[in-house]
């Protein structure tokens, strides 16, 4: 299938607002796959403001209503999973078959969340007066700004994204710029799914000027970033001014304990294959 290598604001599939492009590397070669837009803030601003002119209309529909475009959305995931799954390869480096097992992961998270948008369910709390019900209603944020990072370049997306938009919030995404080709997919796939213009926006460019943009922008109500501490304590810094509300996971190194009674040749194969960068034997 073709898809499209660009950004994608409301509904139009757009190259960067300074027109500038960046290559894409196949690491494993150095040699350039793709010559994608590269922008910054402006872009994210427009995403933005895409993302929030659409969100009164689809959190406005009903649980099931989104649920169904998702879950078409991992139906097509399935389907293309070898050839998305080799795009992934290509520019992030790891093995196929993790691709093809990330890929997997992401089509279970749209389907999950599709499944519990369903039971988001509210309560009802005692009141101290007779003539009074208190009733708790869960309702959507808005826009909400998703940063990830590149080892897990749909993974770390399709949980946020997955989540926000069964909850009825709209979502601009800016993926890491090492592995932008993957998210550009998932968009499509979304897209092809019946996501209307507007809820599912994708800008490639400028982290910082990006994350500012979705700091200082009122329209912007929450953000989750996937990557390093240190860029985790910026936005928290940024966030403590704006009162932004954040999601962090920050700095993963997947740790291993080793038990004297275990073999270790197997755990040491394990932990290869988990990517533990962080072991300690105990005993």
């Amino acid at each position: 299938m073709a898809y499209n290598y660009l950004q994608r604001i409301g509904c139009n599939w757009v190259s960067a607002a300074n027109s500038k492009t960046k290559s894409v590397l196949n690491p494993a070669t150095e040699e350039p796959l793709r010559e994608l837009p590269f922008g910054d803030g402006a872009d994210c601003r427009l995403a933005i403001e895409a993302a929030a002119g659409a969100f009164p209309a689809w959190s406005a529909r009903t649980a099931y209503e989104r649920a169904a475009i998702l879950k078409r959305a991992s139906d097509l995931m399935r389907d293309r999973i070898a050839e998305l799954a080799n795009t992934t390869t290509l520019e992030s480096g790891k093995p196929l078959p993790q691709s093809k097992g990330e890929w997997g992961a992401a089509a279970d998270l749209f389907e999950w969340f599709a499944e519990e948008g369903k039971r988001a369910y509210g309560r009802v709390i005692p009141s101290k007066n007779p003539s009074r019900r208190l009733i708790v209603l869960r309702q959507p944020l808005g826009v909400v700004g998703i940063i990830t990072a590149w080892n897990f370049p749909i993974y770390n997306i399709a949980r946020a994204a997955a989540a926000a938009l069964a909850a009825g919030c709209t979502i601009a995404i800016r993926p890491s710029e090492y592995t932008p080709m993957t998210a550009m997919e998932m968009v499509n796939l979304l897209v092809e799914a019946g996501i209307p213009d507007g809820v599912v926006n994708l800008v490639n460019g400028q982290s910082s000027s990006i994350g500012q943009e979705m700091l200082d922008n009122p329209l912007c109500a929450k953000v989750h970033f996937t990557g390093s501490p240190r860029v985790g304590r910026i936005l928290m810094d940024g966030a403590s001014k704006t009162i932004t509300r954040l999601s962090l996971e920050l700095g993963g190194n997947a740790p291993v304990l080793i038990f004297p009674d275990v073999d270790l040749d197997q755990v040491a194969a394990t932990a290869v294959t988990a990517r533990a960068t962080s072991v300690t034997r105990i005993g």
